[in-house]
């Protein structure tokens, strides 16, 4: 069996396995506002939209979650574009407690985050694009509040909707990790055709502040399924080997969540 036969099987898997034990599946796609800079490519910030598409899977105890994104950004001069991907995958064990009838939850505990990405300048010859790699692990933050534990038994029918409705908060933060990077003019060519290495793994820590976080509100449907709408605030930022690197990114978030 060839090798991207048995990837693509043990992703499959992986698949099932994760759905297998699901008491919560959210998909959702997010469309916003992005802000990059990487002095490997360009002094300049680079700014524009990106969309991202976002799979999340929780059971009690264990979140896993998927994300994917392109982005298209400008410089100040409108004179150069930039096209940047990436994909995030998280996962997360957490202790969960619960109050009211488990209308109120909380979910703290550890996560390890994997990323990759790339990005490429149109306005570049000598280095057009920069790769992206990086494993850090930190803490994760998830809460839950249903508003039916404030309004009892609401008579209008507006206030019948909000009693509904569950709010929830996300937040993680990469404090420890690894992260992949050339050095300061040093080119692609040297580090793997001719195999240069130049302190090309780099240590990242809590000197460089990076956090995610999403607000959402999820309004009920039908048969266990409910609308998702919310908001991402999601910073990332490093500075290896002397070359400054950020990505800010705001969105709107809609999707839907089916509970098992």
């Amino acid at each position: 069996m060839s090798s991207k036969r048995v990837l693509y099987s043990l992703l499959f898997l992986l698949a099932l396995w994760q759905h297998s034990f699901a008491q919560e599946v959210a998909t959702q796609i997010a469309v916003g506002h992005a802000n990059h800079l990487d002095t490997y490519l360009s002094p300049e910030k680079y700014r524009g939209v990106e969309i991202r598409f976002i799979s999340e899977v929780l059971k009690t105890k264990v979140m896993f979650q998927h994300e994917g994104d392109m982005s298209f950004t400008h410089n100040r001069a409108k004179n150069a574009d930039e096209i940047s991907g990436h994909y995030d995958f998280t996962f997360a064990m957490m202790h969960k407690w619960s109050w009211y009838d488990d209308k109120l939850t909380l979910r703290v505990g550890g996560m390890a985050d994997f990323w990759l990405g790339f990005a490429y300048n149109t306005r570049n010859t000598n280095n057009p694009a920069q790769g992206y790699a990086s494993l850090a692990i930190g803490p994760q933050i998830m809460a839950s509040y249903k508003l039916s534990a404030i309004m009892k038994q609401p008579e209008r029918k507006f206030l019948k909707f909000l009693s509904t409705i569950t709010v929830n908060y996300q937040m993680r933060m990469p404090w420890l990790g690894l992260m992949f990077s050339p050095n300061y003019g040093q080119s692609y060519y040297e580090i793997f055709s001719r195999g240069n290495y130049d302190h090309n793994i780099v240590f990242t820590s809590l000197a460089t502040f990076q956090m995610r976080q999403q607000i959402s509100f999820d309004i009920p449907l039908k048969n266990r399924t409910s609308l998702r709408i919310g908001y991402i605030s999601d910073i990332r930022q490093a500075k290896p080997n002397n070359l400054k690197q950020h990505q800010y990114y705001n969105a709107a978030t809609i999707g839907v969540v089916i509970k098992k």
